[in-house]
């Protein structure tokens, strides 16, 4: 057995340490097919289907609530990755981000990037319906929707947030903020999730910050920083939970022990906000999705091609955890 497996072990012990401790029930571990590698971005439909995609392909599973799993989209030349899923239920949209994480070889054996992306498919066929490049060479990380078929994309490379209006093939800067700049070399926003008053919160990744953005009477977008009783661990994927709390991975690229967190965000008061830790134990969780008391995580087991020198083999399975909260 090979040593991932191994350290799988121990990490399933210690969820489950976690679980009971703090009243969450670990549903099921849905296991992914071997031909996928690294799951990432990941949606739900209300009659309880699931998209997962891939850090490094543009593959993209439908899993449906009997548990079957099948190839949803293969993947294209403008569509190499999925790293953020969310589901425009209401207009049949699936949307995407596609940045090169990883890059690829060129003839020289050089490692280029191509033009990271934004794309949205058709749930009904499969097929892409838009596909657009990045605005200032950005990195497009994670998503969030609004009621109008308007998408927020987090960018990762510039301090700033794009929009999308719907039926729109431009973007548009909602917000810029020097609060969203990354420090040299560093990933800055990440994770974004809207509240249905407007209030959006975002993660910034490497720096462990996350920022309240509040609409103002004006119009206007106001900036906040959150005070926490600690600073994150590579706060990443987020979404609000059915009693509005923030459910978000905490990616833990340094230390390894990534962990599913929920914090109060939104109580008034200036007092730093505890961090509830609901389970520990995971390689690199990514991204969520929930409905109700689920929490659906993926767990992308990419540290090892992210550490310098690490010469760790791949890991021989992926999978999604399921919580109930």
């Amino acid at each position: 057995m090979p040593a991932y497996a191994d350290r799988e072990l121990t990490a399933s012990q210690g969820l489950a340490h976690f679980s009971k401790q703090n009243k969450v029930n670990i549903q099921n571990k849905i296991e992914l097919p071997p031909n996928f590698q690294y799951p990432n971005g990941i949606a739900r439909a209300r009659d309880g289907t699931l998209y997962v995609g891939s850090v490094v392909s543009g593959q993209i599973l439908q899993i449906s609530p009997d548990g079957k799993i099948t190839t949803f989209f293969p993947g294209s030349e403008e569509v190499f990755a999925a790293t953020s899923l969310r589901l425009d239920q209401e207009r049949g949209i699936l949307w995407g981000t596609s940045p090169d994480f990883l890059g690829v070889p060129n003839a020289e054996g050089e490692i280029v990037r191509r033009p990271h992306r934004v794309f949205a498919l058709d749930v009904r066929t499969g097929e892409v319906v838009r596909s657009l490049s990045m605005p200032d060479n950005g990195f497009g990380n994670d998503i969030a929707l609004d009621s109008d078929g308007g998408v927020y994309i987090t960018d990762s490379f510039q301090p700033r947030i794009h929009y999308l209006a719907p039926n729109a093939n431009q973007f548009q800067t909602w917000i810029e903020d020097e609060l969203f700049r990354p420090e040299s070399e560093q990933i800055g926003l990440a994770g974004i999730a809207r509240n249905d008053d407007g209030i959006t919160i975002v993660s910034m990744y490497s720096r462990g910050d996350l920022l309240k953005i509040i609409p103002q009477p004006d119009n206007s977008l106001k900036v906040e920083v959150i005070p926490l009783e600690r600073r994150l661990e590579n706060p990443d994927g987020m979404q609000f939970a059915a009693d509005g709390s923030l459910l978000l991975t905490e990616g833990a690229m340094e230390s390894g022990n990534g962990r599913l967190v929920r914090i109060d965000v939104l109580s008034p008061g200036t007092e730093p906000k505890p961090i509830e830790t609901l389970a520990s134990g995971f390689d690199l969780p990514v991204n969520l999705t929930t409905s109700d008391n689920n929490v659906w995580v993926t767990v992308s087991r990419l540290r090892h091609r992210l550490l310098p020198e690490s010469e760790i083999e791949i890991p021989d399975r992926f999978f999604i955890r399921h919580f109930v909260l």
